[in-house]
């Protein structure tokens, strides 16, 4: 199969050390020509669990597709060396490491202004201003801070940090988005920019819109309960040999797992219909479906619900995932050299371009093994021409997208792509609403509004020829269509890539399914929170020695698979810039999922039964984990990376007696005896309000941070300095807050952001201004339920 890479030619510069290699990563998986530097006793992050052979996965998964450049840059020859290699550079990736000083001329300013081409993204826990800009982190506080803690575990024990680091993760998808966009610009005007990406903001922005509900809730006046409830509506029931996970939303799907579970007659009545209701009454009718799945295998339930079209998926363990036949069937896995004489599978990419794997090339490199060579070759190239300064503009303007997403995948991909200049068109009808939008029995909702803000609505009944024929001729006028529908649905309704492709050539669609739209069990119906059961995240995201899985009500990997879209569409338009073609890019939710678990699963295939859940604990260092803190569910995560972390810990603490053991000196004395450690640190920090505890320690250097909740991120002091919260009247809402934008970027100027559309609110202005139909033909379209318009603007005209 041909090579499809739309970073083909570009340079990419890797300065991270742990956080943020993922972000040059994709970037290699694009295509570009990456180059990690280091110095030469290597980066932090070659240490990094999970450890084979004294090999750091963790460090071997990040670092795919890179060359490797050993560079000391305190010394002067080196540093006029690394000069060097940036005046061919195009994108420039840092995350405060390795070379970011002042002092040497190698801070963001001093590099911006020396190299005016270059697009320099910094990646960092909480951005490059606010009050919180020195504090120290790791993904365990991100993930407390960001609204993920909370919602994770059971009421009854304290709350689960997730076993893989969604938040760094989420941050680097955010930063390869936006150095796509950067990149869109740099070609267009040969000048490059400053991005300020924050973990903090990527995070609390993809937190199954916590800052969105509590928001609403506080307009209107109410307390929002914000509690962890173990799965809660995304339930978890155990068969004869393991667990499902079983979500039963719509009508259809109860009306099936009703006649499944006898057709009982207290639920013939209407009233269990409405989800809300079955949610508010769960404890009469999970002990049906418990009774029910007891006696059955787990994979015999999951075929069997998937028959009845029930959203069910089988809880997997990490060995699982590896034998899986419908990872299989997709090739998610290939089996490659990780290290130097190391094989074991390795999650093949999160992403497909007209068919081809945008992923794993080449191993990581050694120290500095290619250092010679790379450099040789930019003191060949030329000078680059002197870039002039370009004004700030929105890099999407002028890109119109057709949004046919649904729930919390495509709407978040496409609103992106608003946020930065395009022209969404969110399409929808009554007859198949956006689920997300009539969440609450109306048609407008906290949750749609927050992903479909900065669009505009337009209403058509696609199962009728004369809206497909009307699509048709909007999708011969977009630049970009995201869908997130069952696999085959566009094919059946006529909208399907290859008629995409027939009506406009240079058109990108981007396609997000459950599981992906070919392989074993594509067709299988789910949710976002159905992909983490199959990817073995369930299993992991657990209390140590626990029995039954823990549980969240995380939707995860929803929001991050809609990041996933927008960097697929932006990737490929950077693509068609180069071939005036368009391309059809896949991203299977289930691979958002096993794609942040590839070097557990590497581990795993490498030591059978290796990993397992370890609740709060970690190999990154001890002590780590969650501890109580004065008040009612308030938590603090503490994670101590080294020595040193703990020794200001301890100072902290006053120096307490029972921290001075000899053995507490190094991590793996403090890990023979965490339980102990534990203990302790959670006696101390019972006595002490989050917030002020967390000064304290940052003001120590210790990592820590409050667990946040999502009306605690609206008041968060750092993020409203940085205006993150954004207050808006939201029509039929009234005054609602939305998550701001995740970076921002010096040459993008300011996000777009306005009130989300009702349903068809601007069908007619549409029809009129970009289809040119004239009014009578608009109005026959309207009569005959072709085109949909809003209630209150059909009310207007009747």
């Amino acid at each position: 199969m041909a090579e499809i890479s739309p970073l083909k030619g570009v340079r990419v510069v890797d300065l991270t050390d742990g956080l943020g290699e993922m972000c040059a990563r994709l970037l290699g998986d694009f295509g570009a020509d990456v180059v990690r530097v280091e110095p030469a006793t290597g980066s932090n992050s070659r240490a990094l669990p999970p450890l084979h052979r004294e090999e750091s996965l963790s460090f071997a998964y990040r670092n795919f597709n890179k060359s490797g450049v050993a560079l000391d840059l305190s010394s002067d020859a080196d540093r006029a060396r690394f000069q060097i290699l940036l005046r061919g550079t195009d994108i420039l990736v840092e995350s405060g490491g390795y070379g970011a000083r002042a002092d040497l001329g190698l801070d963001n300013a001093a590099l911006c202004a020396r190299h005016p081409h270059l697009v320099l993204t910094s990646i960092s826990n909480f951005g490059l201003t606010g009050p919180y800009r020195d504090w120290v982190a790791t993904d365990a506080v991100m993930e407390a801070m960001g609204g993920v803690l909370f919602k994770a575990g059971v009421p009854e024990r304290e709350p689960l940090l997730p076993p893989v680091p969604i938040a760094y993760e989420t941050a680097a998808v955010m930063a390869t988005y936006a150095s796509l966009l950067a990149r869109l610009q740099q070609v267009a005007s040969g000048s490059g920019q400053h991005i300020d990406v924050s973990v903090f903001e990527s995070i609390a922005q993809a937190a199954d819109w916590s800052m969105a509900t509590a928001g609403f809730a506080r307009a209107q006046g109410n307390d929002l309960l914000e509690l962890r409830a173990g799965s809660g509506a995304y339930s978890i029931f155990r068969c004869r040999d393991g667990h499902v996970r079983l979500l039963v939303l719509s009508p259809r799907q109860w009306h099936a797992m009703r006649a499944w579970i006898g057709e009982p007659e207290l639920f013939q009545d209407p009233f269990w219909d409405a989800y809300a209701q079955r949610l508010q009454n769960s404890d009469i009718i999970n002990p049906l479906f418990e009774a029910h799945l007891a006696g059955m295998d787990r994979d015999e339930v999951a075929f069997e619900a998937q028959r009845r079209g029930i959203a069910c998926t089988p809880v997997l363990k990490p060995e699982e995932v590896l034998e899986n036949a419908h990872f299989a069937s997709r090739d998610t896995f290939v089996n490659v050299e990780v290290a130097p004489e190391i094989e074991a599978p390795t999650a093949a990419g999160f992403f497909s371009i007209d068919g081809v794997r945008q992923g794993f090339r080449h191993g990581a490199p050694s120290v500095g093994n290619h250092t010679e060579m790379m450099l040789n070759a930019a003191e060949a190239e030329p000078r680059p021409e002197p870039a002039q300064a370009s004004a700030a503009t929105l890099p999407l303007a002028g890109v119109r997208v057709l949004d046919f997403g649904i729930g919390g995948v495509g709407v978040e991909g496409s609103r992106l792509l608003a946020e930065f200049g395009a022209d969404v068109i969110k399409i929808e009808s009554r007859t198949y609403p956006d689920f997300i939008r009539v969440l609450t029995g109306a048609e407008m909702s906290a949750q749609f509004a927050s992903s479909s803000r900065t669009k505009r609505g337009f209403g058509v009944n696609v199962k009728t020829e004369g809206g497909r024929q009307v699509l048709h001729k909007l999708i011969a006028k977009a630049d970009v269509i995201i869908e997130n529908n069952s696999t085959g649905t566009m094919d059946a309704l006529g909208l399907g890539y290859d008629i995409v492709k027939s009506l406009n050539p240079r058109c990108v669609m981007v396609s997000s399914q459950l599981l992906g739209h070919h392989g074993a069990w594509s067709q299988w119906i789910g949710y976002g929170p159905s992909a983490q059961p199959l990817a073995g995240l369930v299993h992991l995201w657990n209390y140590a020695n626990a029995e039954a899985p823990a549980g969240s009500t995380v939707i995860f990997p929803d929001h991050l698979a809609g990041r996933l879209t927008a960097t697929a569409a932006a990737a490929c338009l950077v693509l068609r810039g180069r071939t005036d073609v368009g391309a059809h890019s896949e991203v299977a939710q289930v691979e958002a999922v096993t794609g942040l678990m590839g070097d557990l699963l590497m581990k795993t295939a490498l030591e059978p039964g290796s990993v397992v859940a370890a609740g709060n604990r970690s190999d990154m260092g001890a002590p780590w984990g969650v501890y109580p803190c004065a008040g009612e569910q308030q938590w603090i995560v503490i994670s101590c990376r080294s020595d040193t972390d703990w020794q200001r810990l301890v100072t902290a603490m006053g120096t307490p007696d029972w921290a001075t053991p000899p053995a507490y000196t190094d991590v793996a004395g403090r890990q023979a005896d965490a339980s102990a450690i534990d203990l302790h640190i959670a006696e101390w920090t019972a006595r002490s309000n989050k917030i002020e505890l967390t000064q304290t320690l940052q003001a120590a250097r210790v990592p820590a941070g409050p667990m946040l909740t999502g009306g605690e991120l609206l008041d968060d002091t750092h993020l409203i300095e940085r205006g993150f919260p954004l207050w808006i009247e939201q029509q039929d809402l009234g005054r609602t807050a939305f998550e701001g934008p995740a970076f921002r970027a010096s040459g993008m100027g300011a996000p777009s952001t306005f009130q989300a559309p009702r349903l068809g609110e601007h069908t007619v202005e549409i029809c009129r201004e970009l289809l040119e139909m004239d009014a009578s033909e608009i109005e026959k379209l309207i009569a005959d339920g072709v085109l949909e318009v809003s209630r209150v603007e059909a009310l207007a005209a009747g």
